[in-house]
């Protein structure tokens, strides 16, 4: 509590703000999976994660000095669908079980900063690490199990925009991109939100996130998107 209480002084004598934004997360899926006897894919949109009670969770943090700051923004989801005959009769069902981890680190630039908007450069890395399960049922061949797993690093570049909107409302979009190793390696997302400013520390806000990562995962091409509403709360000292 002593740490918590002095905080909003020490920031305040060293020149650096801090704010921490835990949200919830539900997003729907799409995922791929390129096997020898085709791509099973599946289609979990968010109404079914709902329905399932599959929640994500994320979070991010911030730390500013002047035009300069330092973000860190991590998220986890586990999810998993089923769908029949994703072969053709060659299996009777198949199902991917999905659980994703990635934490994306920037250092920002904050390039114009007028009245009402404040516009940052980012760059920085996104480590992701990915399990994805295969089931198949027998259908014509016998059944199946496949499982893949990685983490990697990739490099990002990005841009966050803030606006003011009224006295009290702002939006804000942050939109990256990496990868860069070709065809079989790349990530992006885009995060829009509105939000409410409580007070001079509090705000909450709501919007929508997408995520997509591919990568050759033990020499099988696996595609994952993400995308979904969220809610969440800002504190800052």
């Amino acid at each position: 509590m002593g740490v918590l209480l002095a905080a909003p002084a020490a920031a305040q004598d060293s020149g650096w703000s801090f704010a921490v934004s835990p949200y919830l997360w539900a997003p729907g899926i799409e995922s791929a999976v390129e096997t020898q006897w085709g791509t099973v894919g599946v289609d979990m949109s968010t109404s079914d994660v709902l329905s399932d009670l599959d929640l994500a969770f994320m979070g991010a943090f911030e730390a500013r000095n002047g035009r300069w700051g330092l973000i860190a923004d991590l998220f986890y989801a586990e999810l998993s669908q089923s769908r029949a005959n994703p072969l053709g009769p060659l299996f009777t069902r198949g199902r991917i079980e999905t659980s994703a981890k990635a934490l994306s680190g920037y250092a920002g630039y904050r390039v114009s900063e007028k009245e009402r908007l404040a516009v940052d450069a980012l760059v920085g890395f996104r480590v992701t690490d990915l399990e994805l399960d295969l089931s198949l049922s027998p259908g014509v061949l016998p059944g199946q199990r496949l499982g893949v797993s990685g983490t990697w690093v990739d490099p990002v570049i990005g841009v966050r925009a803030r606006v003011a909107i009224g006295e009290n409302w702002f939006a804000t979009t942050l939109a990256d991109l990496g990868g860069f190793g070709g065809d079989s390696d790349q990530t992006w997302q885009v995060l829009a939100i509105v939000g409410y400013q409580l007070d001079a520390r509090w705000s909450v806000q709501g919007g929508w996130r997408w995520f997509s990562a591919e990568h050759e995962l033990e020499g099988l091409d696996v595609e994952t998107d993400f995308s979904g509403p969220l809610l969440g709360l800002t504190a800052r000292f």
